[in-house]
């Protein structure tokens, strides 16, 4: 949580709260509580913390209910009883042999991908009759992408950089924005999913922060062609 990250900063105490009763049960350094949770996730092989603040504040139904978990691998955040298919574009496919990224092959194959999962919701068995209902209802989607790291091996960019954490984001922009295109066409031609007229606001905020969080890629860490796409896709 923001907070959380603040008290890590600012090496201040951190209250744990019971989950029965939102009591305090007792406080600790953050710092320490900090250094044991990256711990605890680099010894068990978790993927990583969650940030429930940040989630919450980029999640498209808030008027539904919030986010309160994830799936095991962290992948999948959403509300409760749902269920999303999940896709992921090998990015070493898109390589140019000049070295370029054919973001227009990119953003095709984000299409048809996103359409095919579009068709797979009404298609698939659930193991619940919640959660059944609300994937029909809300027919979340879920679209990532692999081979970050041997894409900029092989540009020579270092993973950990301006450069190598500019690529991913000019990368991201354009899949996240080509995939919500897609099902807007989708929505379109068919109509939005039921829970949409219920979350309209908090949907379409969530939309323009993706597109202003376009704004702080720096194009100069990147060609010309991938951040022009995504911010015209945005």
């Amino acid at each position: 949580e923001d907070d959380f990250l603040r008290a890590v900063e600012n090496d201040d105490a951190w209250g744990l709260r019971q989950r029965t009763d939102g009591k305090t049960s007792k406080s600790l350094p953050a710092r320490e509580f900090w250094n044991q949770i990256g711990e605890a996730a680099w010894v068990c092989a978790d993927p990583g913390q969650q940030f429930d603040t940040t989630i919450n504040d980029w999640h498209t139904c808030t008027d539904t209910d919030r986010i309160y978990a994830s799936n095991p691998c962290s992948e999948y955040m959403f509300l409760d009883n749902s269920a999303c298919n999940l896709a992921s574009l090998n990015l070493m496919k898109f390589r140019l042999p000049d070295g370029a990224f054919d973001i227009e092959s990119f953003r095709w194959a984000v299409a048809v991908t996103i359409t095919a999962q579009e068709i797979i919701v009404n298609n698939a068995g659930y193991p619940t009759d919640a959660i059944a209902k609300n994937s029909h209802d809300y027919r979340p989607l879920g679209l990532g992408y692999a081979n970050l790291g041997e894409l900029l091996m092989s540009l020579g960019i270092p993973y950990d950089s301006d450069e190598g954490r500019a690529y991913a984001a000019a990368i991201t922009a354009n899949m996240t924005g080509q995939a919500y295109l897609t099902s807007s066409k989708i929505a379109g031609a068919l109509e939005p999913f039921s829970g949409y007229s219920k979350n309209e606001e908090p949907f379409l905020e969530v939309m323009r922060m993706h597109r202003d969080s376009v704004k702080g890629i720096n194009r100069n860490n990147i060609p010309d062609d991938l951040y022009e796409s995504a911010w015209k896709v945005w």
